[in-house]
């Protein structure tokens, strides 16, 4: 099977990193325009994109691994590829600084793979931006988290 990887740092605490990541009510803001499903192992979770002319594009998958502040791994369910896996990795390198691994893999083991396994990456590390862009402009993202 095939992956691709890649590594971000940021300044920013790793709490507020995984709130980032973890907390729907945040990645609507900075990753698809509908997520649903809270994460738990086991529990299933979709992200839609609303492409305009194109309709929307879903996404579902079931979270299999957490472990907070330091490993989320989530497998789609309906990836034309197959059984594709996402691997987060998050380590705290300093008081106000992180780093993110992104591994997106279970690509089959062949040419025709290659296509999916480049546009996962251009596709994470343009969200790696967008996360990095959207923390800079909101000191506070406790704001978008619901009151319990």
């Amino acid at each position: 099977m095939r992956e691709t990887k890649s590594v971000f740092t940021f300044d920013e605490p790793i709490e507020r990193l995984w709130s980032a990541v973890t907390v729907y009510e945040v990645l609507v803001h900075w990753l698809a325009d509908e997520v649903r499903g809270r994460p738990k192992v086991g529990g299933e979770f979709s992200w839609t994109w609303k492409l305009g002319l194109e309709g929307n594009f879903t996404s579902h998958g079931v979270y299999q691994k957490i472990e907070p502040l330091k490993e989320l791994v989530m497998e789609w369910k309906d990836h034309p590829a197959g059984d594709i896996y996402l691997q987060l990795l998050f380590e705290s390198t300093g008081s106000n600084t992180s780093k993110l691994t992104i591994v997106n893999g279970g690509f089959p083991d062949n040419d025709s793979s290659q296509v999916w396994l480049d546009g996962a990456k251009e596709a994470w590390d343009g969200q790696a931006v967008h996360l990095k862009d959207f923390l800079k402009q909101n000191p506070d993202i406790s704001k978008f988290m619901k009151k319990s």
